[in-house]
């Protein structure tokens, strides 16, 4: 062998380590498999994942708020697009009717217990004379129920008083949970009612995909919470986030004859993510085991190119 064949046999080599070791890293690079986000070569994502479902994204928690109480609004504190903390006050009714309340039956409760008081030396004195066989049972009988009905009586507006006061703690609207407020249905100054839907909100720190399921493609094969898969958004095409099975209907759409599932990842910090927002979920061919959940999914298109 000659010195320059030789010398082309090495560059060959080379050349093929080259071409290994750049397809290794990009596969190595469209999936971490851990909880968190990649930014994947299309063609290394179009080679380890062959099934995918159309999605949307949802909040993990979200609620519609309203008051326990009726009165006059006069304060409200956020409105939509504000970040909350658990317990922050959101908006607040008038106060005075239910502090008056309050006051009210504080000197009720007062009054009552000193019926109380009044009843239960008649009755110790009746008690007395009973036992002496000095007064009549009929006596015993009226002096004991006069104090069972001063001791009810307290206990009652006791407990009207333990009413009020949660009450006027219901005149303040307060954040359930860390989140965005959404929705805002209600102005300063104005009368709301009891139950009725003021404010919105959604805890969007942890995220949701939900995909549908044709019952053809899900039958006889069981579900595991903790299965792993990809979601790419719309609007963020070529990244890939990192999902894991959360829940599942086991009632199929009475119209559609298809099963939701969904899929819960961190929101991302560096991009905003926000429910309503399209989305793909890609699902392994080996490694996560949700290839065999599906066998009849729709296969992707792995090369346009080659078509």
């Amino acid at each position: 062998m000659t010195l320059n064949k030789f010398l082309a046999v090495i560059s060959a080599l080379f050349a093929v380590v080259l071409l290994l070791l750049s397809v290794n890293h990009a596969q190595a690079a469209s999936f971490s498999g851990e909880q968190g986000t990649v930014q994947p070569n299309p063609q290394a994502r179009s080679a380890q994942f062959n099934l995918s479902y159309p999605g949307f994204i949802l909040p993990s928690r979200q609620a519609q708020l309203a008051f326990r109480v009726k009165g006059p609004l006069v304060s409200v504190n956020v409105q939509p697009g504000d970040i909350v903390e658990k317990g922050q006050v959101l908006m607040q009714i008038d106060p005075r009717d239910f502090e008056d309340n309050i006051r009210v039956l504080e000197a009720q409760l007062a009054g009552a217990r000193a019926q109380q008081d009044g009843a239960e030396r008649d009755f110790t004195r009746a008690q007395t004379l009973f036992e002496q066989h000095v007064s009549a049972t009929a006596d015993f009988d009226r002096a004991k129920s006069r104090f069972d009905s001063a001791f009810a009586g307290v206990q009652s507006v006791k407990a009207q008083l333990q009413i009020a006061r949660h009450q006027l703690k219901d005149t303040s609207l307060i954040a359930p949970y860390a989140g965005v407020i959404t929705t805002q249905s209600a102005e300063n100054y104005e009368m709301v009612k009891s139950g009725e839907e003021v404010l919105g909100i959604q805890d969007i720190s942890t995220l949701e995909v939900e995909i549908k399921i044709p019952e053809n493609e899900i039958v006889n094969h069981p579900l595991q919470k903790g299965q792993q898969i990809a979601v790419e958004l719309s609007a963020i095409p070529g990244r890939l986030f990192t999902a894991q099975l959360k829940e599942w209907n086991t009632a199929a759409d009475p119209v559609t004859r298809t099963y939701a599932l969904r899929f819960s990842f961190p929101a991302p910090a560096d991009v905003s993510v926000l429910p309503g927002m399209t989305a793909e979920v890609f699902v392994k061919d080996s490694g996560v085991h949700l290839s065999s959940l599906f066998p009849s999914a729709q296969t992707l298109k792995t090369s346009a190119a080659e078509m």
